[in-house]
């Protein structure tokens, strides 16, 4: 009986600890991080210069191919959106 209690609080132990020690949250590199400036660079180059960037500094910058490309692709989107309207603020 004291083994078995033991043993289960061992385990609630282990599960604590692991989880206190784990990352909260895991967020990539800001926008204006000198990594992120040149893969967006390289992104509009080419898909192909962005995914050797990204292969060669991955250890560095901790970049991740597809999230480079989502922000490129939003940013481009942001920059060609048409104007509909503009209204002078008071």
């Amino acid at each position: 009986m004291k083994t078995a209690m033991a043993a289960g609080l061992m385990r609630t132990a282990l599960v604590a600890t692991a989880l206190v020690s784990a990352p909260v949250a895991s967020a990539g590199p800001s926008v204006s991080s000198p990594g992120m400036k040149t893969a967006l660079a390289k992104a509009s180059e080419s898909p192909d210069a962005l995914r050797r960037y990204v292969h060669r500094t991955h250890a560095i910058y901790g970049l991740n191919y597809f999230e480079v490309m989502a922000i490129h692709n939003a940013q481009v989107a942001r920059e060609t959106a048409p104007v509909v309207a503009k209204s002078e603020t008071r």
